[in-house]
């Protein structure tokens, strides 16, 4: 696993005194990012078809905290929003407030 070549992500979920966290990273990280030019939000399937990204943060940390998600804030560090299909997962997951860092 790598670094994504844009931006790194952290996501913390923290509930109650358990604290799991979740990162961007990459199974086949590149030197420079394919989504390099594009705006926030664009290109994110470049994430999984070139740099074998699995997830993003915010899912990654919800894999991570399993049933501890349920009730539970996320911390966003190092992004200005969450995807979509983030805020989807997140949901699904329990999570009941998302603070961007």
């Amino acid at each position: 696993m790598g670094k994504c070549a844009k931006q790194d992500i952290v996501a913390i979920i923290k509930n109650g005194n358990k604290i799991f966290i979740g990162a961007n990273s990459c199974d086949n990280p590149q030197s420079v990012c394919p989504r390099d030019n594009m705006p926030s939000g664009v290109g994110y399937e470049l994430c999984k078809s070139i740099c074998k990204q699995a997830n993003h943060a915010e899912v990654n940390a919800c894999i991570n905290a399993g049933d501890y998600s349920n009730g539970a804030t996320l911390y966003l560090i190092g992004h200005a929003y969450c995807c979509d299909d983030c805020k989807e997962f997140m949901k699904a997951s329990g999570i009941k407030e998302i603070i961007i860092l």
